[in-house]
């Protein structure tokens, strides 16, 4: 294609008339064509004639100046060496797009486009044959040499998906006029209009080479080829016209048929003669089309195969390529039961038998449902996939594992494999859908029951997985077995013999071990993917299988399970000692394969080791030791990006000293990019950690420069609720409020993703809760409407919940208006009609308001308090330390009979003791607020006023061994 350009520009100026003329080339057509034939040799012609040509442009001088450079010419041979100089981008993706400009840039297609338009769309006005047949090679050689663009060795060629289709179109174009020339010429045959002293030689029409004529119905066939492999997001009208290519070669083959007497045609009848490749092109373009009528066509082609022609005419019956095509259809549109019922119809068919790649179709299809998060996931395709593949093994088998068409690859094994590694994590999915879409209550059959109930423990996909590759460890054995390769044989065969032996591959353990590293059960699954490392690495030593070499993939799976395992030092300590042993096997190799050299992926999964347990300086070695490989080994695959040091800052944000290291690692990441580092440039999420360090460390005005450096367009509610957190627990409610504007302003211009949602309010809400303005109730009330009238408005994201309506009830509880305790107690019923359930703070924050009431309402908040108590069972709640601690004051504070106050408290204490909620906190208020003999009547503790209050640690453990206070002490 480099030196179409030259071609076109050449013949655009020859224009030549000669009385003779001498044409020979050699012509190399894509193998793909063939769909796996290999060409015996080069296609050639010689042809010789005399007489005048038409004008313009002629064929013969078009057809020479495509001779004139041919691959071979010096002109080729320069421009091959000067691209096999051109030293390799380090970037992928780089100069790409330079190269697709040089293989069909806009000159190539004007110049292109011009002498389609020059090309007859009817039959000349002359009276040579051979310059029919001239006219023919011209075709052939533009359509074959822009063919290279779409054939097998397309990816020396590389285009975008737009420039390939527009050339598609343009051989479209050209091989639509061929065969209008084929139809005028059986038109004016059939009507008696072609001169008499035209004769036609058929038996020196066309290219004929080694293999195959160079006919008519090639040129359809390579064009639908091209069709087949254009965007169909782009090219949605390519089936039509694939279609509409084939409608017309078929006409022209009836009539051709049709003619009873003497022909005095230019071509034979093979050579407008459709076959079955063109027929698979056509379907394969339905396959991949867009349109919503393409399964109506492409079974209406199908049937057509199947059917005996009219009139004797008889065309191509269809093979399994043409099933599969089907098959692949009904696939890409999730119809699983239609594609099963084919496969049903080939495994009966005695003509036409389903190979490999019919099974794995319909395997793939039901993958994709299972892998969907549609409503139509079933957890009884993995199984219904394995009966599939064990429908193909045992065919397989039954043929003495000598039929390679029915030999499962790797990819056919891996399907399965990867279904079944899904399967945990899609049913912890499940527990969260909606009812109406679980899978359980899908109206299925007892079987399938059955097998979701096999599912409701942990680990039931990654045990299947590893069954399922204990399988194929056995098949490999068996096959080795039956088709006498000892060891040492099946070690040596070669990459391409694999499709016809059954051997386990790295990747199917690689799966299997994340299937056990996201089964739920953390050091378990561990220990399991430890178990499948150290299998594959004996597997690897005892079979010699270079498909079983471990590579980084593996040791990256094993160390994600232990950086995933549980809280525990231990479990990071290991991680880390895999990633020793990984340096060991692949520091220094020298392998082109990225699989088996180092990487910063599993670098970067040791960090997250040590992030998930808040170990910053053990995460900050790593990436140090990240660093001095890179320095070492010069290899840009190790060198620490975004994720590297986004991972250390994570460790960093709950630290005292959090937000200073953020700050610095933050700088090392700037230089870094600013130093050619692309990969370590800081992306939204990185700033966003940062910002999250400076707030917990009190760096608010850092985390404000940050953010407002920030383009509008990348900031977040993330984002923006950190910046939220820190006013809030500085009791900043203006900037609060300043920031709420702020987003919501953002959003009506059209940053969506700047809009608040229910916990911005809350967090707005909050930071009024340490306000001392007066006003902060009603604003805090007008922040609760807000966010109530906006989530009836349609935002979603504004759902009011209970920890909303809990923070409003704080404002009002520390506010000094009066009533406060039946205003907390009105919250109730508004949160309950907004489909939210009161939880235990909830009911705290309303004992506690009570027991601050003063004058004439403390009775009735004795009452509100006292029915808030005595409600909790009711409502499924637990009182706790907190509860039993507003009880205390309420009666304190409430109740003036004296007799009464200490009877109430003494029954409250013993209720508290028995459910193990004594803390310290309340022992202190006893000791505050009554006597000696009281505090003792109460508890049944001694106590002398002037000493300390009795310890808690000193008191049975029964009484406090569920207290708030000692959960506290635990966690620290």
């Amino acid at each position: 294609m480099s030196c179409l350009i030259s071609r076109l520009l050449l013949a655009s100026r020859l224009r030549t008339t000669t009385n003779s003329f001498c044409f020979s080339s050699t012509l190399i057509i894509d193998s793909q064509l063939h769909h796996g034939r290999r060409n015996k040799g080069p296609f050639h012609c010689e042809l010789s004639a005399s007489g005048t040509s038409p004008s313009p442009p002629s064929p013969s001088s078009l057809s020479s100046s495509i001779r004139a450079i041919h691959s071979n010419s010096p002109i080729s041979v320069a421009q091959r060496e000067h691209r096999h100089r051109q030293p390799q981008s380090k970037h992928r993706g780089h100069g790409k797009n330079d190269n697709r400009e040089k293989n069909f840039s806009p000159q190539v297609e004007r110049q292109l486009k011009e002498h389609i338009q020059n090309f007859p769309s009817q039959l000349p006005n002359t009276t040579h044959s051979t310059e029919l047949a001239a006219w023919h090679r011209t075709a052939v050689e533009l359509v074959m040499d822009v063919s290279k663009l779409w054939g097998r060795n397309r990816q020396a060629n590389p285009t975008s998906p737009e420039q390939l289709y527009r050339a598609v179109l343009l051989a479209n174009d050209l091989v639509s006029k061929v065969l209008s020339i084929r139809e005028s010429e059986l038109d004016d045959e059939i009507d008696g209009t072609v001169p008499k002293h035209i004769q036609h030689d058929n038996n020196e029409q066309g290219f004929k080479g080694g293999a195959r004529m160079l006919s008519t119905e090639l040129l359809a066939q390579t064009v639908a080829l091209g069709l087949s492999r254009c965007d169909p997001k782009i090219s949605s009208d390519a089936a039509y016209k694939a279609q509409e290519l084939l409608d017309r070669l078929e006409d022209i083959n009836i009539k051709h048929h049709k003619m009873t007497y003497e022909r005095n045609l230019s071509f034979k009848g093979e050579d407008v003669f459709p076959n079955t490749r063109i027929y698979n092109h056509v379907l394969n373009c339905w396959a991949r089309s867009l349109s919503t009528e393409a399964g109506k066509h492409a079974a209406s082609l199908l049937k057509r195969m199947q059917s005996p022609r009219t009139e004797g005419v008889s065309f191509p019956r269809p093979d399994i390529i043409s099933y599969n095509n089907m098959l692949n259809l009904y696939a890409s549109r999730g119809d699983v039961d239609a594609a099963e019922a084919l496969l049903n119809q080939l495994e009966e068919d005695n003509e036409v038998t389903a190979d490999v790649y019919s099974y794995t179709i319909l395997m793939n299809a039901m993958q994709r449902r299972f892998l969907s998060g549609k409503g139509d996931r079933f957890m009884k395709d993995p199984q219904r996939a394995e009966e599939l593949l064990a429908r193909l093994v045992r065919k397989y088998e039954e043929s003495g594992f000598l039929e390679g068409r029915l030999c499962p690859t790797s990819v056919t094994f891996g399907t399965v494999l990867s279904m079944y590694a899904a399967a945990d994590r899609l049913r912890k999915e499940n527990l969260y859908m909606n009812q109406s879409r679980s899978w359980i209550n899908r109206n299925v059959d007892t079987s399938t029951q059955r097998i979701v109930s096999d599912a409701e423990y942990l680990g039931w996909g990654a045990e299947n997985a590893e069954r399922v590759l204990e399988w194929i460890i056995g098949l490999s054995e068996r096959e080795r077995r039956s088709r006498g390769i000892d060891s040492a044989d099946a070690a040596h065969h070669h990459a391409s013999d694999h499709d016809t032996f059954i051997r386990p591959c790295v990747q199917h353990f690689v799966t299997t071990t994340h299937a056990w590293a996201n089964s739920g059960l953390g050091l378990e699954g561990a220990k399991r993917c430890e178990s499948l490392k150290n299998r594959n690495i004996s597997l690897y030593k005892t079979t010699g299988y270079t498909e079983l070499r471990p590579n980084i993939l593996l040791f990256g799976a094993v160390i994600d399970a232990w950086a995933r395992a549980n809280n525990e030092q231990e479990s990071a300590e290991h991680a880390e000692g895999l990633l020793d042993e990984a340096e060991k096997l692949f520091l220094n190799s020298n392998s082109s394969d990225p699989k088996e050299r180092l990487s910063n992926i599993v670098y970067n999964q040791v960090i997250d080791a040590w992030s998930r347990r808040l170990s910053p300086t053990r995460a900050e070695n790593v990436l140090r030791r990240m660093t001095d490989n890179y320095l070492m080994t010069g290899d840009e695959h190790m060198r620490p990006d975004v994720i590297s040091y986004t991972g250390v800052i994570k460790a960093y944000v709950s630290s005292p000293v959090g937000g200073e290291k953020a700050l610095e690692l933050l700088a090392e990441m700037n230089d870094e990019y600013m130093n050619g580092n692309l990969g370590a440039k800081p992306d939204t999420k990185a700033i966003a950690v940062v910002i999250d360090a400076c707030i917990k460390s009190g760096l608010i005005t850092e985390a404000e420069r940050l953010f407002s450096g920030m383009d509008d367009s990348e900031k977040s509610p993330v984002m923006f609720n950190t910046i939220l957190t820190g006013y809030k627990d500085e009791g900043r409610c203006q900037e609060a409020g300043n920031l709420l504007r702020k987003m919501i302003t953002l959003s009506d211009k059209g940053y969506i993703k700047c809009s608040p949602n229910s916990l911005t309010y809350y967090l707005c809400i909050g930071a009024l809760s340490k306000s001392k303005d007066e006003d902060r109730v009603t604003r805090a009330q007008m922040l609760m409407n807000e966010t109530i009238q906006r989530y009836r408005g349609g935002d979603r994201k504004c759902k009011p919940s209970t920890e909303l309506f809990n923070a409003l009830a704080h404002v009002i509880s520390n506010s000094d208006i009066p009533d406060r305790e039946k205003e907390v107690l009105t919250l109730f019923e508004t949160m309950e009609s907004n489909g939210c359930t009161p939880s235990l703070e909830s009911f705290n924050i309303l004992i506690r308001t009570c027991s601050r009431a003063e004058g004439n309402d403390m009775k009735n908040a004795l009452q509100i308090a006292a029915s808030a108590f005595n409600a909790l069972d009711s409502a499924g709640l637990t009182a706790d330390s907190v509860t039993y601690v507003g009880m205390i004051r309420a009666i304190l504070n409430l109740v003036n009979d004296s007799e009464g106050k200490i009877g109430a408290l003494t029954a409250l204490f013993r209720q508290c003791c028995e459910g193990g909620f004594l803390n310290q906190h309340m022992l202190n208020i006893l000791t505050q607020e009554t006597s000696e003999d009281e505090f003792q009547s109460i508890t049944g503790i001694p106590w002398s006023q002037g000493f300390d209050a009795p310890h808690i640690q000193c008191l049975p453990f029964e009484w406090r061994k569920n207290s708030t206070q000692r959960k506290q002490n635990e966690q620290h």
